[in-house]
């Protein structure tokens, strides 16, 4: 009885924690692709990243990813396909906001993203 009863709260608890994930983290797919394909990028080419993504409107969101180590701070806007101003091979369209984030976009895998690095329409943060 005590077994079942531990492992219905468990599974009362996942269930829950599951639920609570899903309505705080409603970033849309291409958001969700953009923040996994860059951090795993630049890790291979920097070493290990974090990285942090804000919206800042309906369609534009923020990903800030940050090499402690290097020192190095790398910021782009992030869109979805359908609004970038050329052809993409993935569901994103990045923009370079910050310099780091412009020298990324030439180096190792990175290059295969296709990043805006002319001096986008963004507001530096």
């Amino acid at each position: 009885m005590k077994k079942s009863l531990s492992v219905a709260i468990a599974v009362i608890a996942v269930a829950a924690t599951a639920c609570v994930n899903y309505a705080y983290n409603n970033k849309p797919d291409f958001m969700e692709s953009a923040e996994s394909r860059v951090g795993s990028y630049l890790t291979s080419d920097y070493g290990k990243v974090s990285c942090t993504s804000i919206q800042i409107d309906d369609k534009r969101w923020e990903l800030d990813c940050l090499n402690q180590k290097r020192g190095k701070s790398f910021q782009f806007a992030v869109y979805s396909a359908e609004q970038a101003p050329y052809d993409v091979s993935r569901s994103f369209y990045l923009e370079a906001i910050n310099d780091d984030a412009k020298q990324s976009a030439s180096q190792g895998l990175m290059k295969y993203l296709q990043i805006n690095t002319k001096d986008a329409d963004v507001t530096q943060s």
